[in-house]
């Protein structure tokens, strides 16, 4: 990244250190105890659990979860991880701790020797949310996002994690997933067979 961007961006006194300094000092013995669950809840070695549990409800309820949920699934995981790893290597931001300094940053648990830009825990919770919410209604719909955006917060609150690394976070996953459905919708379309199956019912 560009000096000049990045000091914009990253730098001492830029708003995005102002919020995650504001956020990540913020601390309450409840929130670290809550925080650390929702971290783990964004870890995208959970696809493992995740993908199962809609391959699960996909023979329980295929109305509630067509059987090209868990595919899609798969598929917008496997990309967005992918964007991920490039915009890491390609921008290099590193880690709060390291750039602000350890005697300033309050972690809880582990830091990871990633880059931080993206955010791979916000990558992964917002590409569920999208892929799981997709033609449903905002009931579905905002239960999921909620836990999607706790789970972007607990990584500024964890410190470990710029505001603007979960933003993009939130961006890359969630478009990913986008990405994959109107794919699917084109092939369904390209095949003859509409995108009836690609709607929930309920």
């Amino acid at each position: 990244m560009d000096s000049t961007l990045y000091e914009f961006f990253y730098g001492h006194a830029s708003i995005n250190e102002r919020l995650f300094l504001l956020v990540n000092h913020a601390t309450t013995p409840l929130l670290d105890a809550v925080m650390p669950i929702l971290t783990f809840l964004g870890d995208s070695r959970l696809v493992f659990c995740y993908l199962p549990l809609l391959f699960l409800v996909t023979l329980l309820d295929r109305k509630r979860m067509p059987g090209c949920y868990p595919a899609v699934y798969l598929l917008a995981v496997l990309i967005s991880l992918g964007v991920e790893d490039l915009i890491k290597e390609l921008f290099r931001i590193p880690r709060p701790p390291v750039v602000i300094g350890s005697d300033q940053v309050r972690v809880l648990g582990h830091l990871s020797r990633s880059f931080s830009l993206p955010s791979g825990h916000a990558v992964f919770a917002f590409t569920t949310a999208t892929v799981v919410g997709h033609g449903r209604s905002v009931r579905w719909k905002a239960p999921l996002y909620l836990l999607a955006g706790l789970v972007a917060w607990s990584r500024v609150y964890l410190g470990v994690h710029y505001p603007l690394d979960v933003l993009a976070g939130a961006f890359v996953g969630s478009g990913c997933a986008l990405l994959v459905w109107k794919g699917y919708g084109w092939g369904e379309m390209f095949m003859g067979r509409g995108q009836g199956g690609a709607t929930p019912g309920g």
